[in-house]
């Protein structure tokens, strides 16, 4: 097969087993390879892009859950960590990753951050100065615009008015979502196209620019001679049983892999490659969150309006509002769910923290699925109840008439006495429910090569020419939603690799 520049193949495109050469290929379309993808096709080179989802254009896509667990997530939403509890952590799979499917929340990297990852693990382009016009590059390619009150509505803005009673500073979020109508699906795809998803903004410049997007094609292989990785073997999935069709080969200058933190370690234990540091899969951090919902006088309708779009930085925690269906409100927060009217008079808001916890990727028992370890530390726990404490001080002084926390069996609290006390320290880990985003640092950065699967170019330690570009390189967990700061650490990495 000739190089197709400027295309984008789905499986049925394949008649036989192909093989295609290209200067960089690059697994994964989510934040890190569609950033990759885009700064390595605008130095002119031959770009690979590989993505084991489909296509969605914004009118294919459905308003149920149901419908986007199954075509949009990985493992079909059910992919869990399992410790001392039990905790889901999703993840996309489609052109665009997971970005098709968050909030489009974007923080740029905390330089206390950036100066850890620094002096602490020898990655010397993580200086703000340095970052500040990638930063800005990649926010304007992402469209990110902050929250108006106008898409925010009630959810959102109730919340804001009990920080202002309190006089807790607080703000709108910044998003990547140019052309929100505040309709709540984010979570599912947005319907209208007016996400910033990288589906609709730097996978695309990529493909303006030359590079080749296969869709529905899963990396299985690397292919390494001479202890340098010269390409990759791939199946050609069909869409819904993922059952393979075609085989794909593909030669590489240079390989990108950008698979998540889930997806990459996993890609690289199951081979065995990559690994005398013994560190591939280690580390796994991520930004545990729990939350609370409260009922008010008035008619909230919580799933009209962004779906997250007011914070309060607490330091160790970050507060965000949240929202999601009413058929997901009636199961998730049964308290406020009969009469069933009752619904409409919830607000919701979360806790989420930059984990000390950390956890394990390792193979799991089917191809293609991960079993993940993680353990919930005390601290961190104690700085969830915190969170929760802080939300519901927040409602009340919005007029909350109960409030409901993220703590199994417990009952609605009727005043901040209550819900102080179902929020004591020495609630066990047990007794909360948490979800967790953002997996990061499972083949981490540093300068260490015994401690460190890449260095600070992104390149592997053991294998020449292989580059990592996505969150698993995070040498820690960064407290903020992550996108903007994996978009700039591609960018870096590709900028590099690039020559």
């Amino acid at each position: 097969m000739d190089f197709p520049r400027g295309q984008t193949l789905v499986h049925s495109d394949f008649r036989q087993d192909e093989a295609v050469s290209c200067d960089f290929a690059v697994v994964g379309s989510g934040a890190g390879g569609a950033a990759a993808a885009w700064e390595l096709s605008g130095h002119g080179h031959k770009v690979l892009l590989l993505e084991e989802g489909r296509h969605f254009e914004p009118e294919a896509l459905s308003t149920r859950p149901s419908w986007a667990y199954r075509n949009l997530y990985q493992e079909r939403a059910t992919r869990i960590m399992a410790g001392n509890l039990y905790i889901p952590l999703p993840g996309g799979r489609a052109v665009g990753g997971s970005t098709l499917l968050n909030s489009a929340i974007c923080f740029r990297t905390p330089d206390r951050l950036l100066e850890k990852w620094r002096t602490g693990h020898g990655i010397g382009w993580a200086e703000p100065e340095q970052l500040r016009p990638i930063f800005e590059a990649v926010e304007r390619e992402i469209g990110v615009t902050k929250t108006h009150p106008t898409q925010a509505r009630a959810n959102n803005l109730i919340f804001k008015a009990g920080c202002d009673a309190l006089g807790v500073p607080g703000d709108f979020l910044s998003r990547s979502a140019p052309g929100c109508i505040g309709c709540g699906l984010c979570q599912l795809g947005c319907p209208i196209g007016g996400k910033g998803s990288v589906d609709r903004n730097l996978v695309p410049a990529a493909v303006e620019r030359g590079a080749a997007l296969f869709t529905s094609a899963r990396a299985t292989r690397l292919l390494v001679e001479n202890r340098a990785a010269v390409g990759l073997e791939a199946a050609v999935l069909e869409p819904l049983s993922e059952r393979p069709l075609r085989k794909l080969t593909v030669r590489a200058k240079k390989v990108f892999l950008c698979g998540g933190a889930v997806g990459t370690p996993l890609f690289l234990l199951t081979q065995g490659l990559a690994n005398s540091s013994g560190q591939v899969g280690k580390h796994l951090r991520v930004h545990p969150a729990t939350g609370m919902c409260a009922r008010f006088e008035q008619v909230i309708d919580a799933w009209h309006g962004v779906t997250q779009g007011y914070y309060v930085d607490l330091e160790d925690s970050m507060l965000e509002t949240f929202s999601a269906t009413p058929d997901l409100y009636y199961t998730q927060f049964r308290a406020f769910a009969e009469p069933i009217e009752h619904l409409r008079h919830i607000a919701s808001c979360g806790c989420l923290i930059g984990d000390e916890s950390s956890g394990e990727v390792r193979p799991g028992l089917s191809p293609g699925r991960a079993a993940i370890s993680y353990q919930l530390l005390e601290n961190d726990k104690r700085r969830l109840l915190k969170g929760l404490r802080e939300i519901g001080r927040i409602f009340f002084a919005a007029g909350a008439l109960e409030v409901h926390a993220g703590i199994h069996n417990a009952p609605k609290a009727h005043s901040l006495a209550e819900l102080e006390a179902q929020c004591r320290e020495e609630v066990p880990v047990t007794s909360l429910s948490v979800y967790a985003s953002h997996p990061l640092g499972t083949c981490r950065m540093g300068a260490d090569r015994a401690a460190a699967v890449v260095g600070q170019s992104g390149e592997s330690w053991d294998i020449k020419d292989l580059y990592i570009a996505d969150a698993s390189v995070f040498p820690s967990a960064l407290g903020v939603n992550p996108q903007v700061t994996v978009m700039a650490t591609a960018i870096v990495i590709a900028r590099a690799a690039a020559g």
